[in-house]
């Protein structure tokens, strides 16, 4: 049992340790909002589209899971339209509604998900994770549109939001790299090595960056808003459909990638598109600082669960 708790330990303590030096590096403004302005575009769309492509790339056996990429879409679609509707019916401010839902409901998977899957599965979780951001992650921003819709000045085209999903950058090179192992094609060695070092840049830079973007706000009369929808998005959520995933069959890598796909915190980007849209900024922003801090805990404790369970053989 100590041997699975420090194995918990050993996966999430380096990468949030990571994020609270970018933090600690933000309030002594050793690093400034420039910095985490550039950080943020070199992860987006340089360091994280590389990281996955050399996840793909690297596999040995690379296949479009069916029952897996099934499970993870259909449990996230389920996941909105519950967290969406219920709130609907107790929050009656359109743009506290529109916060609380994406905020409760969409994780910081791309960016954080990914160093956690790193460090629990190595190379070999990466093509999993492939699938989710290709997949899954895209109704990550078609479903954050959708809540916040409801109070944006401007209302979103259903085109914009299609071209958005496929000029990605994170799905274009995912495309490559799949069709580069499918096809058996193998890089010249100068490129290869030269992707594969910017890869190594997205993790450290992305957490650096989470943890300089996170911003306490102080305490307001909706902070029991923030509180609640932060419970749901690292404990109810993870608890529910990871279960179910157990109940489904799922173990092992496939398991431990449905857990964090559930369980990460709030994303930093959806309190930005809150804020770009209308909806309550402090609802939105504190969800993301809570969730982030609580979610240490959470994902720690359930990874040990499912690890003394024998769910968790990694």
């Amino acid at each position: 049992m100590l041997d699975n708790f420090v194995f918990s330990l050993n996966v999430v303590v380096p990468v949030f340790a990571v994020m609270f030096l970018g933090y600690i590096l933000k309030k002594k403004d050793v690093i400034s909002p420039g910095f985490l302005s550039s950080g943020n575009k070199l992860v987006y769309y340089i360091g994280l589209p590389a990281l996955l492509f050399r996840g793909v790339y690297q596999a040995e056996d690379f296949t479009l899971d069916g029952r897996f990429i099934a499970f993870s879409l259909i449990s996230q679609i389920a996941a909105f339209f519950i967290i969406w509707g219920v709130s609907a019916i107790f929050l009656k401010e359109k743009p506290v509604w529109a916060a609380f839902s994406q905020g409760a409901y969409r994780g910081s998977f791309a960016l954080l998900g990914t160093p956690l899957i790193l460090n629990m599965a190595g190379q070999a979780g990466m093509e999993r994770a492939a699938l989710i951001v290709v997949f899954v992650v895209p109704f990550f921003n078609v479903f954050s549109i959708l809540a916040l819709a409801t109070c944006a000045a401007e209302k979103p085209t259903v085109g914009k939001v299609i071209k958005t999903v496929l000029t990605n950058p994170s799905n274009v090179m995912i495309a490559f790299g799949i069709l580069l192992t499918v096809f058996n094609i193998a890089l010249p060695t100068m490129a290869r090595e030269s992707i594969f070092s910017v890869a190594s840049l997205a993790s450290p830079l992305a957490l650096l960056c989470l943890g300089g973007g996170i911003a306490f706000r102080g305490f307001d009369a909706k902070f029991k808003y923030a509180m609640i929808g932060s419970v749901i998005k690292v404990v109810a959520m993870p608890v529910i459909f990871a279960s179910l995933a157990v109940l489904f069959g799922f173990r092992d890598y496939d398991l431990a990638i449905i857990l964090i796909l559930f369980g990460v915190p709030s994303a930093v980007v959806g309190y930005a598109m809150a804020v770009q849209m209308g909806g309550d900024a402090y609802v939105a922003g504190t969800i993301v600082v809570i969730s982030t801090v609580m979610s240490a805990a959470t994902l720690t404790v359930f990874i040990y669960v499912l690890r003394v369970m024998g769910l968790l053989n990694i």
